[in-house]
């Protein structure tokens, strides 16, 4: 038997990430994907070339160590990467499960066993945010310590570089269509909760208050009609779909009641999009075949994205 012919399935979740920039007052010049995509493409290539020590991050709270072990750069804003990471101070006693003899404690505190984490960034033709594929694996390690990682090697590398620019990367959970399959059993729905950037809001609407005292996020609160039970469903639909597509709307709540009539909020950020794949495996470790986990992420991008 090969060292890949087991299987694993394997939960992921989907991301979109968004790469701002600062810029001075002066600098007249519009957000452009082509100069993101290259700026992240310098920062993949400025992390690899780091020793291991150099590159690695330490995350006292979970007590790992965290490093990007190697990228896929196949142009246009799609990426393939490893991370690996190292969880340090969890020394036990162990032990042979099949002849039960003690081992005794054969690892030092500094010492951990290297995990995976798969992530799959892809960029559709017009779009101004990534998506992103995380494999959820419970050894390895999250999206928000993967988005943390990114942020710190970006102040590096914006310290080391001629780059004019500051760069940090955010992320937005992906809804599930859970949330529109809960939409549909409710009762009522009296509102929508639409959460925008201010960025997006008319000017005209922010000459009301100074800037600095509004958050960067805005609700939006669009209401049933009269003597209506539920908002117009396509009218939700088109909301969600817009939120999966462009850029402005990052979250959607519904207000009303379940089937019995007791309250119901449905919110996007709390609904993932999770999906399961199945993955050939190396027989001794049983980790994930990074080729084949690439290769099946994107079936299921191809799958997703013909569906919409």
């Amino acid at each position: 038997m090969s060292d890949t012919e087991n299987k694993r399935t394997v939960p992921i979740y989907f991301y979109y990430l968004s790469i701002s920039k600062q810029k001075s007052s002066e600098d007249q010049t519009s957000y452009d994907m082509t100069q993101i995509v290259s700026s992240f493409s310098k920062l993949l290539s400025y992390i690899t070339k780091k020793d291991l020590v150099a590159r690695s991050q330490k995350f006292s709270n979970a007590e790992k160590v965290v490093w990007l072990d190697s990228y896929e750069d196949m142009k246009d804003g799609n990426y393939n990467l490893i991370f690996k990471s190292a969880k340090y101070n969890h020394v036990r006693n162990e032990i042979d499960t099949e002849t039960m003899q003690e081992l005794g404690t054969r690892k030092r505190q500094q010492d951990g066993e290297e995990e995976k984490t798969h992530l799959c960034i892809r960029l559709a033709k017009g779009q101004h945010r990534f998506l992103a594929v995380h494999e959820s694996n419970h050894y390895g390690i999250s999206i928000g310590c993967i988005n943390q990682y990114l942020n710190a090697q970006f102040e590096a590398y914006n310290e080391d570089t001629d780059d004019k620019y500051h760069y940090s990367i955010s992320y937005e959970i992906m809804p599930g269509d859970d949330f529109i399959h809960t939409i549909k059993k409710a009762r009522t729905i009296r509102s929508l909760k639409l959460v925008v950037s201010k960025a997006d809001i008319p000017n005209d609407f922010m000459d009301f208050a100074d800037r600095d005292e509004i958050s960067d996020e805005v609700e939006i609160v669009i209401k049933r009609p009269k003597g209506s039970k539920k908002l117009p469903e396509n009218l939700i639909n088109a909301y969600y779909n817009d939120m999966q597509s462009n850029n402005k709307i990052k979250r959607i709540i519904a207000v009303g009641t379940n089937k019995v009539g007791g309250p119901m909020d449905v919110d996007t950020d709390l609904i993932k999009m999770k999906h399961y794949i199945s993955v050939n495996a190396v027989s001794l470790t049983n980790e994930v075949e990074s080729e084949d986990f690439f290769d099946k992420a994107q079936e299921f991008i191809n799958e997703t994205r013909g569906s919409r």
